[in-house]
C-alpha cells in the first residue's frame, strides 16, 4: 500500500519519540514506513518543525541539539486516532528503553527498585539537561543519586545497529528540561512547584485524555495472582499492566528518587539485602521478629498525599501520583513505586528506632514489614516491643501479634527467613532440601531440565551467604548445573 508523507505523520513521529529532532523523525519515519519514497531533507523536516514552533504546536527543549517536544496544542492537532497509536507506542517504546538503560548501567543486577535516597529534597525543582558523549553505548547520568532514561530516539539506534556517535541529552523531565517549561505549554498550569494533570501527562509525552483514564479507573490496568509466602498460605500480587506500569517507572525515576529511607531500613535499597538486614543480630542472646500486618495495602492515598506533600511536592502533583501508585485505597504488591513509597513513609518510624538502639544498645533493622530486634537482655525487648506498637499505630499501622516471637540461643534465632545463631545461613531445612534437588539432578539430569531455573535459583540464593560462597556444596551445584544446561533448550 502506497503512502505519502504528510505533516500529520510528522507531527505523530515527534510525539512518539519527543524529546526529538528532524533526523531523529526522519529516521524513525522511514524505518516505520520504508515504502515512503522520496522522503524530504532534514532541512525541509527542520523548516516544518521551526514554522509548528511558531504556531505553538511544538516547542524546543535543547537549543543546540534542536530537539522538539508536543506541545498541549500539538497533542490536540493529533487525530483521535493518531493520539491514541503515539501514546500505545510510545509507551512501549519507553518500556524497552528503560530495560535496556537499566541493563547498560548495570542497575538491574542490583536489589534495589529505586534509587539510593538523597538528603536534597530540593532537586526535585532543579533544573538538569546534560549533554552525554556516547562512545561505545550510550552513558546514563546520575545526578543526586537518581537515573535517567536515555532517548527513545537512542534505544532505536541501538536495536537497528546505528552509532552513538552524537551524545545523548537528558532533561529534568525527560521530554522537558524545567517544570517551567511544562508550564509554559499547558493550558492549564499549575502554580510553581507543583504539575497538574496535563503538565503531568505532557511531561511523560502521552495524551492527557490516557493519564485521566487511568486515574479513574485505576484497577482495569492491573492483573492479579497468587505466589506462595515463605511461612505458608497465599499472597496477592498486584502487577501493573505495561500502559500503568511505564508511567510508574516514569513516576519512581524522575519524581520520587529524592524520598529517603533510613539506614536501618535494608529493603528495596541498592547494596543491601537480607543479608546485610541479618548481620547485625548474629550471636545474639536473645532476637525478636515483628511483623506490620497488611503493610502495603494500609499504607492510603491520604499517607501518599502528606509523605509528598512533606517532601516538597504540590498538591495536584502529590494527588495524582498517590491516585497513579494506589489500588484500592492502598499499596499495590507488584507496582514499582510501592517499595520507595512505603520506606518513605517508615522514615520517622526507623529514625526513632534508631535512636531506641542508640540508647539501649539494641540491635534494630527493618526489611519491608519484618523488624528485627536483638540484644542481652528479653525484658528490654519485650518494652521496645511494646513502643514499637504505638509507634506504629500513630502512623496507622499494626502490629500482627501471631508473628511476634522472641527467639533465646537455645532455639533457631532467625531474621527475615535467614538463621542468625552463630552466622548468617539459610534455614537447615531449606539446605537439606535444596541438596537433595540438586542429588536427583545429577543422578537424573534428562528428567529435571524444567527445573533448571529453580536449581539455578537456588545456586544464587545460597551464593549470597558469605558463610557458604565458595564452599565445596556450591561448587558440586555449579558442576550439576553445568552438565544440566546441556539439555536445556535455548531460550528455556
Amino acid at each position: 500500500m502506497k503512502i505519502n508523507f504528510n505533516e500529520d505523520i510528522l507531527l505523530w513521529a515527534i510525539g512518539v519519540l519527543q524529546p526529538a529532532s528532524a533526523s531523529d523523525a526522519l529516521k524513525f519515519i522511514s524505518y516505520i514506513y520504508p515504502e515512503i519514497k522520496p522522503l524530504p531533507l532534514v532541512k525541509e523536516i527542520d523548516q516544518v518543525l521551526s514554522r509548528y514552533r511558531d504556531l505553538g504546536i511544538v516547542v524546543r527543549v535543547h537549543g543546540k541539539s534542536r530537539l522538539y517536544s508536543l506541545t498541549y496544542a500539538g497533542n490536540a492537532k493529533l487525530s483521535l486516532k493518531l493520539r491514541r497509536h503515539r501514546d500505545k507506542a510510545r509507551l512501549f517504546l519507553l518500556k524497552d528503553t528503560r530495560k535496556c538503560n537499566m541493563v547498560l548501567s548495570g542497575e538491574e543486577k542490583k536489589e534495589s527498585v529505586g534509587a539510593s535516597p538523597t538528603s536534597d529534597g530540593s532537586s526535585t525543582l532543579q533544573d538538569f539537561a546534560r549533554p552525554i558523549k556516547s562512545a561505545a553505548a550510550p552513558r546514563y547520568p546520575r545526578h543526586n543519586g537518581r537515573f535517567y532514561w536515555s532517548r527513545i530516539s537512542k534505544q532505536l539506534n541501538f536495536q537497528v545497529g546505528l552509532n552513538f556517535s552524537s551524545p545523548d541529552i537528558f532533561l529534568k523531565y525527560y521530554s522537558f528540561p524545567s517544570l517551567k517549561a511544562i508550564h509554559n505549554i499547558s493550558p492549564d498550569p499549575a502554580e510553581g512547584n507543583d504539575l497538574s494533570v496535563t503538565d503531568f501527562a505532557l511531561s511523560v509525552g502521552v495524551s492527557p485524555r490516557l493519564i485521566t483514564s487511568l486515574l479513574h479507573a485505576t484497577h482495569k490496568y492491573y492483573r492479579q495472582f497468587n505466589i506462595g509466602k515463605r511461612g505458608g498460605g497465599k499472597r496477592t500480587i498486584s502487577a501493573p499492566r505495561t500502559f500503568l506500569k511505564v508511567i510508574q517507572y516514569w513516576i519512581l525515576d524522575y519524581l520520587l528518587y529524592t524520598l529517603k529511607s533510613h539506614p536501618i531500613c535494608h529493603s528495596y535499597q541498592r547494596g543491601k539485602s537480607i543479608i546485610t538486614n541479618a548481620s547485625p543480630h548474629i550471636n545474639s542472646e536473645y532476637v525478636a521478629n515483628i511483623d506490620i500486618s497488611d503493610f502495603f495495602g494500609s499504607i492510603n492515598q491520604t499517607m501518599i498525599i502528606d509523605l509528598l506533600r512533606k517532601n516538597g511536592f504540590g498538591e495536584q502533583l502529590s494527588k495524582t501520583i498517590a491516585r497513579l501508585t494506589s489500588l484500592n485505597n492502598g499499596l499495590p504488591q507488584g507496582a514499582p513505586t510501592s517499595p520507595i513509597l512505603s520506606n518513605a513513609y517508615l522514615y520517622s518510624f526507623d529514625e526513632t528506632a534508631a535512636q531506641i538502639a542508640q540508647n539501649t544498645g539494641l540491635h534494630i533493622t527493618r526489611y519491608a514489614d519484618d523488624i528485627a530486634i536483638s540484644g542481652k537482655k528479653k525484658d528490654s525487648i519485650i518494652n521496645v516491643i511494646t513502643l514499637f506498637k504505638q509507634e506504629l499505630s500513630a502512623k496507622g499501622l499494626e502490629l500482627n501479634a501471631k508473628k511476634t516471637r522472641v527467639a533465646s540461643r537455645g532455639g533457631q534465632q532467625r531474621v527475615a527467613g535467614v538463621v542468625v545463631n552463630d552466622k548468617a545461613l539459610p534455614p537447615r531445612k531449606l539446605r537439606r532440601r535444596v541438596r537433595a534437588m540438586f542429588h536427583q539432578a545429577d543422578n537424573y539430569p534428562e528428567e529435571h531440565v524444567e527445573k533448571y531455573n529453580t536449581l539455578r535459583g537456588y545456586l544464587s540464593y545460597f551464593n549470597s551467604f558469605p558463610a557458604l560462597k565458595g564452599g565445596p556444596e556450591l561448587e558440586s551445584y555449579k558442576e550439576i548445573l553445568k552438565s544440566l544446561s546441556n539439555n536445556v533448550q535455548p531460550g528455556a
